[in-house]
């Protein structure tokens, strides 16, 4: 809303071009933290099938800033994760309840590891570790 609001002072200012980019961002930021974008989805049984330390689980929510940004830092379709959309999976819900609710979002699971409200680094790092455990363990 903050975005269409400058765009309208833009045009007041006589500045379309300016306005118009400014629409256009306003709008693609707003349908990606939208509830109504579905976004990539594992059934959670299914996901938790494949836990494993060389393997990450990600719940996440459409709407919730911290998964867009994830979701933005770990792009394409990637054997090594299961991105697990908990408004469409009542047993990711039950586990996202168990750790803290759904002010964790996103919450990566490796192997054992849990982590809560993850950074991309974050994930990074125990996507590492987790593979280093694998590799040892193999």
């Amino acid at each position: 809303m903050g975005g269409l609001a400058v765009a309208a002072l833009l045009l007041l200012a006589d500045q379309e071009i300016a306005a118009a980019l400014l629409v256009l961002a306003a709008v693609f930021m707003g349908y990606w933290t939208s509830p109504l974008r579905a976004g990539r989805h594992e059934p959670f049984t299914q996901a938790l099938a494949r836990r494993d330390d060389a393997h990450a689980i990600i719940l996440w929510a459409p709407g919730d800033p911290l998964s867009a940004r994830l979701q933005t830092a770990v792009r394409g379709d990637r054997e090594d994760v299961a991105w697990v959309n908990v408004l469409r999976d009542p047993c990711a819900v039950e586990f996202l309840e168990a750790h803290g609710g759904r002010g964790a979002l996103p919450l990566v699971v490796v192997g054992s590891t849990v982590l809560r409200r993850a950074t991309a680094s974050q994930y990074l790092e125990a996507k590492a570790e987790g593979e280093q455990r694998a590799a040892a363990a193999g």
